[in-house]
Protein backbone atom coordinates (compact mmCIF):
# COMPACT_ATOMS: atom_id res chain seq x y z
CA UNK A 1 0.00 0.00 0.00
CA UNK A 2 1.54 3.71 -0.97
CA UNK A 3 1.62 5.91 1.29
CA UNK A 4 0.03 9.22 1.97
CA UNK A 5 3.25 11.32 0.80
CA UNK A 6 3.56 9.34 -2.40
CA UNK A 7 -0.43 10.37 -2.94
CA UNK A 8 -1.52 13.16 -4.98
CA UNK A 9 -5.44 14.48 -5.56
CA UNK A 10 -6.60 13.40 -8.58
CA UNK A 11 -7.62 16.80 -9.61
CA UNK A 12 -3.55 17.99 -9.38
CA UNK A 13 -2.49 14.66 -10.48
CA UNK A 14 -4.55 15.24 -13.98
CA UNK A 15 -3.83 19.54 -14.11
CA UNK A 16 0.17 18.48 -13.87
CA UNK A 17 -0.45 16.09 -16.19
CA UNK A 18 -1.36 19.11 -18.71
CA UNK A 19 -4.84 17.57 -19.49
CA UNK A 20 -6.55 20.71 -18.58
CA UNK A 21 -6.65 23.61 -15.96
CA UNK A 22 -7.55 22.49 -12.53
CA UNK A 23 -11.00 23.53 -13.01
CA UNK A 24 -11.02 22.04 -16.09
CA UNK A 25 -10.11 18.41 -14.87
CA UNK A 26 -12.81 18.99 -11.99
CA UNK A 27 -15.55 18.90 -14.60
CA UNK A 28 -14.49 15.70 -16.08
CA UNK A 29 -14.00 14.13 -13.27
CA UNK A 30 -17.76 14.99 -11.90
CA UNK A 31 -18.75 13.86 -15.38
CA UNK A 32 -17.84 10.37 -15.11
CA UNK A 33 -15.01 10.59 -18.06
CA UNK A 34 -11.77 9.40 -15.43
CA UNK A 35 -11.43 6.35 -14.11
CA UNK A 36 -8.58 4.97 -11.76
CA UNK A 37 -7.42 1.32 -12.33
CA UNK A 38 -10.55 0.41 -14.50
CA UNK A 39 -13.61 2.40 -12.18
CA UNK A 40 -15.00 5.57 -12.25
CA UNK A 41 -14.13 8.31 -10.02
CA UNK A 42 -16.13 11.32 -9.88
CA UNK A 43 -14.34 12.82 -6.40
CA UNK A 44 -11.97 15.51 -7.56
CA UNK A 45 -10.50 14.83 -4.21
CA UNK A 46 -9.75 11.57 -4.45
CA UNK A 47 -5.97 10.14 -3.97
CA UNK A 48 -4.01 8.55 -6.43
CA UNK A 49 -0.58 7.06 -6.14
CA UNK A 50 2.36 6.79 -9.17
CA UNK A 51 1.31 3.12 -10.42
CA UNK A 52 -2.19 3.87 -10.25
CA UNK A 53 -3.63 3.90 -14.20
CA UNK A 54 -5.72 6.61 -14.94
CA UNK A 55 -7.62 7.43 -18.34
CA UNK A 56 -9.94 10.42 -18.98
CA UNK A 57 -12.19 9.46 -22.21
CA UNK A 58 -10.38 6.04 -22.30
CA UNK A 59 -6.83 7.35 -23.14
CA UNK A 60 -4.60 6.74 -20.30
CA UNK A 61 -3.01 9.97 -18.42
CA UNK A 62 0.86 9.34 -17.76
CA UNK A 63 1.99 11.80 -14.80
CA UNK A 64 3.95 15.11 -15.05
CA UNK A 65 7.24 14.45 -16.85
CA UNK A 66 10.34 15.92 -18.70
CA UNK A 67 10.20 16.53 -22.03
CA UNK A 68 12.64 16.99 -24.69
CA UNK A 69 11.73 18.79 -27.60
CA UNK A 70 14.28 19.23 -31.00
CA UNK A 71 13.17 22.19 -33.38
CA UNK A 72 14.66 22.74 -36.79
CA UNK A 73 14.54 26.91 -35.97
CA UNK A 74 14.16 29.06 -39.20
CA UNK A 75 16.01 32.20 -39.39
CA UNK A 76 13.87 35.49 -38.10
CA UNK A 77 12.78 33.60 -35.02
CA UNK A 78 14.24 34.90 -31.15
CA UNK A 79 15.03 31.78 -29.11
CA UNK A 80 13.24 34.12 -26.05
CA UNK A 81 9.80 34.84 -25.14
CA UNK A 82 8.86 37.71 -26.64
CA UNK A 83 5.43 40.08 -27.74
CA UNK A 84 7.21 41.92 -30.26
CA UNK A 85 9.03 39.41 -32.33
CA UNK A 86 8.26 35.79 -33.58
CA UNK A 87 9.50 33.12 -30.76
CA UNK A 88 10.09 29.36 -31.63
CA UNK A 89 8.39 29.21 -28.48
CA UNK A 90 5.01 30.04 -31.17
CA UNK A 91 6.54 26.90 -33.64
CA UNK A 92 5.29 24.30 -30.75
CA UNK A 93 2.33 23.33 -30.16
CA UNK A 94 2.52 21.05 -26.85
CA UNK A 95 1.03 20.71 -23.76
CA UNK A 96 4.23 21.75 -21.86
CA UNK A 97 4.93 24.61 -24.07
CA UNK A 98 4.70 26.84 -21.22
CA UNK A 99 7.23 25.05 -19.33
CA UNK A 100 9.52 25.04 -21.82
CA UNK A 101 13.43 26.83 -22.09
CA UNK A 102 16.03 27.06 -24.82
CA UNK A 103 18.91 24.73 -24.02
CA UNK A 104 21.63 26.54 -25.73
CA UNK A 105 20.02 29.77 -27.92
CA UNK A 106 20.30 30.20 -31.49
CA UNK A 107 20.40 34.22 -32.76
CA UNK A 108 17.61 35.13 -34.86
CA UNK A 109 19.02 35.01 -37.97
CA UNK A 110 20.91 31.74 -37.22
CA UNK A 111 18.62 28.51 -38.54
CA UNK A 112 18.94 25.07 -37.27
CA UNK A 113 18.89 22.35 -34.26
CA UNK A 114 17.44 24.04 -31.28
CA UNK A 115 16.35 21.69 -28.09
CA UNK A 116 13.88 22.76 -25.66
CA UNK A 117 13.15 21.09 -22.40
CA UNK A 118 11.44 21.43 -18.63
CA UNK A 119 14.91 19.61 -17.51
CA UNK A 120 17.30 22.42 -15.85
CA UNK A 121 19.79 19.79 -14.89
CA UNK A 122 19.64 18.98 -19.01
CA UNK A 123 20.58 21.87 -20.15
CA UNK A 124 23.42 22.65 -17.69
CA UNK A 125 25.07 19.30 -18.67
CA UNK A 126 24.68 20.05 -22.46
CA UNK A 127 25.73 23.84 -22.25
CA UNK A 128 28.41 23.12 -19.90
CA UNK A 129 32.27 23.36 -21.69
CA UNK A 130 32.96 20.57 -19.25
CA UNK A 131 30.86 17.95 -20.67
CA UNK A 132 32.44 18.82 -24.15
CA UNK A 133 29.46 18.65 -26.18
CA UNK A 134 29.70 19.19 -29.52
CA UNK A 135 27.95 22.08 -31.67
CA UNK A 136 28.50 22.15 -35.28
CA UNK A 137 27.59 24.73 -37.56
CA UNK A 138 27.60 24.91 -41.11
CA UNK A 139 28.67 28.44 -42.62
CA UNK A 140 27.39 29.38 -45.71
CA UNK A 141 30.04 31.95 -47.37
CA UNK A 142 28.66 34.93 -49.81
CA UNK A 143 32.45 34.01 -51.62
CA UNK A 144 34.26 30.75 -52.26
CA UNK A 145 36.74 30.73 -49.46
CA UNK A 146 39.68 28.38 -49.26
CA UNK A 147 39.99 27.02 -45.99
CA UNK A 148 44.10 26.94 -44.53
CA UNK A 149 46.02 24.70 -42.22
CA UNK A 150 47.48 27.51 -40.15
CA UNK A 151 43.71 28.89 -39.64
CA UNK A 152 42.87 25.00 -38.48
CA UNK A 153 45.67 25.02 -36.00
CA UNK A 154 44.39 28.60 -34.76
CA UNK A 155 41.06 26.70 -33.72
CA UNK A 156 42.76 24.01 -32.54
CA UNK A 157 44.72 25.97 -30.21
CA UNK A 158 42.01 27.99 -29.62
CA UNK A 159 40.91 31.72 -30.96
CA UNK A 160 41.71 34.68 -28.69
CA UNK A 161 39.60 37.76 -30.19
CA UNK A 162 39.32 41.19 -29.11
CA UNK A 163 40.88 40.11 -25.37
CA UNK A 164 38.35 37.01 -25.02
CA UNK A 165 39.65 34.16 -25.34
CA UNK A 166 37.87 30.68 -26.71
CA UNK A 167 38.27 26.64 -26.27
CA UNK A 168 39.89 24.80 -29.11
CA UNK A 169 37.47 24.72 -31.95
CA UNK A 170 37.40 22.34 -35.02
CA UNK A 171 37.15 23.91 -38.98
CA UNK A 172 36.72 21.77 -42.06
CA UNK A 173 35.71 22.70 -45.34
CA UNK A 174 32.63 21.22 -46.55
CA UNK A 175 33.08 22.84 -50.18
CA UNK A 176 34.16 25.95 -51.84
CA UNK A 177 31.27 27.77 -49.67
CA UNK A 178 31.28 25.95 -47.17
CA UNK A 179 32.77 25.72 -43.61
CA UNK A 180 32.13 23.61 -41.08
CA UNK A 181 32.83 24.62 -37.57
CA UNK A 182 32.60 22.71 -34.16
CA UNK A 183 32.82 24.08 -30.64
CA UNK A 184 31.80 23.26 -27.14
CA UNK A 185 31.19 26.23 -25.57
CA UNK A 186 28.33 28.83 -26.89
CA UNK A 187 29.31 32.10 -25.99
CA UNK A 188 27.80 35.45 -27.56
CA UNK A 189 27.81 35.63 -31.02
CA UNK A 190 30.85 32.80 -30.92
CA UNK A 191 30.30 31.45 -34.31
CA UNK A 192 29.88 34.98 -35.87
CA UNK A 193 33.39 36.17 -33.96
CA UNK A 194 35.01 33.63 -34.96
CA UNK A 195 33.92 33.90 -38.82
CA UNK A 196 34.97 37.58 -38.57
CA UNK A 197 38.70 36.49 -37.42
CA UNK A 198 39.53 34.40 -40.23
CA UNK A 199 37.99 36.55 -42.87
CA UNK A 200 34.48 35.09 -43.59
CA UNK A 201 31.60 36.82 -45.02
CA UNK A 202 28.83 34.38 -44.19
CA UNK A 203 25.70 34.29 -46.17
CA UNK A 204 23.95 31.69 -43.94
CA UNK A 205 24.55 30.07 -40.72
CA UNK A 206 22.92 26.78 -39.25
CA UNK A 207 23.42 24.61 -36.50
CA UNK A 208 23.43 20.82 -37.61
CA UNK A 209 24.34 18.68 -34.93
CA UNK A 210 24.43 18.51 -30.90
CA UNK A 211 26.35 15.80 -29.74
CA UNK A 212 25.36 12.93 -31.89
CA UNK A 213 21.98 14.48 -32.85
CA UNK A 214 21.57 15.87 -36.16
CA UNK A 215 18.44 17.17 -37.70
CA UNK A 216 17.72 14.29 -39.79
CA UNK A 217 14.43 14.50 -41.54
CA UNK A 218 13.26 17.84 -39.88
CA UNK A 219 11.98 20.31 -42.40
CA UNK A 220 12.37 24.03 -41.07
CA UNK A 221 9.51 24.64 -38.74
CA UNK A 222 9.29 21.34 -38.02
CA UNK A 223 9.65 19.67 -34.24
CA UNK A 224 9.39 16.25 -32.47
CA UNK A 225 10.04 14.72 -29.30
CA UNK A 226 12.84 13.01 -28.47
CA UNK A 227 13.48 9.41 -26.95
CA UNK A 228 15.73 8.39 -23.90
CA UNK A 229 17.81 6.60 -26.37
CA UNK A 230 18.34 10.04 -28.27
CA UNK A 231 18.99 11.84 -25.16
CA UNK A 232 21.18 9.65 -24.19
CA UNK A 233 23.20 9.55 -26.93
CA UNK A 234 23.57 13.36 -26.93
CA UNK A 235 26.52 13.02 -24.37
CA UNK A 236 28.25 10.18 -25.75
CA UNK A 237 31.44 10.99 -27.54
Amino acid sequence: MKSIKESIRLDKYLSNAKVGTRSEVKKYIKEGRVTVNGRVVDEPEFHVSPNDEITVDGEYVNSHRNVYIMLFKPSGFVSTTSEYEPSVLNLIDHPYVDELHIAGRLDKDVEGLLILTNDGDFTHRLISPKKHVEKEYYIYTKQPYKLTEEVKKEFEKGLEIDGEKFLPAKIGQIDEKTISITIIEGKYHQIKKMCQKIGIEWERIMRVRIGRLTLGGLKKGEWRELSKEEIDEIFER
